[in-house]
């Protein structure tokens, strides 16, 4: 009977939570909800969770803007999860986490006025890499897919492309700038500029491969490797060349998407070694 007499406690318990989260969602419903929600950066939230998706702060919060039953949601720095909730019990401190809800939330922090609601924009940086103040790693298709991922994390105000790698390094701040054939960077509009690194520029060689990307002119004839790379040093816009070996033939390049294996090729990059 005593075991019983439990079971029946915890479940009015857990009846009595569910009522009060379904009143909350239903309140938010009824009364009419406000077209921005409030701010609560490094905040994770419990309650009710009516949905789970994996997507970028902003998208979170439009998603959440946009549907009347929503109470509030957080957002997952680090695995980009986005939870919409029906009803909020409390919330506690977590610097990896935003959240955004309704309403004041109860016996927690005042929330924080949005100081810019537009969408943030970056200056890019063509090869060229930012070194340090990694925030994440994240796999990117693209460089556009990796400054929206930039631009969904209110921590991050920097990011660089790895393009032959697909490799996208979400950055809090941002160091001299490194010139890197395969990489590509943006800074937070607004942000001061970082500089260029004071270093020699050296080639980088790859033996038995050549280079994609876009070509300057024409192919050019060369006797030799060193030929060919003295071409390229020549020309300020080069930043790597491909050179065949049994057809004497050089390729110059101002833009090296990649490097595929091929016998018979020698290729070079220019490059500032990191720090």
């Amino acid at each position: 009977m005593a075991f019983l007499d439990r079971t029946r406690t915890a479940r009015a318990a857990v009846a009595a939570v569910m009522t009060v989260v379904s009143a909350q969602a239903l309140f938010a419903q009824e009364t009419g909800t406000p077209a921005e929600l409030l701010d609560y950066p490094g905040t994770l939230l419990n309650g009710f969770v009516t949905a789970e998706v994996l997507m970028t702060t902003e998208k979170c919060r439009k998603l959440c803007t946009d549907r009347p039953g929503c109470a509030g949601f957080d957002h997952s720095s680090s695995t980009d999860q986005c939870r919409l909730f029906g009803g909020i019990a409390s919330a506690r401190e977590d610097t990896a986490s935003t959240a955004g809800t309704r309403y004041p939330i109860a016996g927690y922090m005042e929330p924080t006025p949005r100081q810019d609601a537009t969408p943030r924009t970056f200056e890019r940086y063509v090869h060229y890499d930012l070194f340090g103040f990694d925030l994440d790693q994240r796999t990117a298709a693209s460089l556009v897919q990796c400054e929206d991922l930039c631009r969904g994390n209110e921590q991050c105000q920097a990011f660089t492309f790895n393009e032959w790698n697909q490799k996208c390094f979400l950055k809090s701040g941002t160091a001299e700038l490194r010139l890197e054939p395969r990489a590509t960077s943006g800074l937070l509009s607004g942000t001061a500029h970082p500089g260029y690194r004071n270093a020699s520029i050296i080639m980088e060689y790859y033996h038995d491969y050549t280079m994609s990307g876009s070509q300057i002119g024409n192919p050019r004839v060369a006797n030799s490797r060193e030929q060919c790379e003295s071409l390229c040093w020549g020309r300020d816009q080069c930043i790597a060349f491909s050179f065949s070996r049994t057809q004497r033939e050089c390729l110059l390049f101002d833009h090296a998407d990649n490097r595929f294996p091929r016998s018979g090729m020698e290729s070079g990059a220019k490059i500032q070694p990191r720090p």
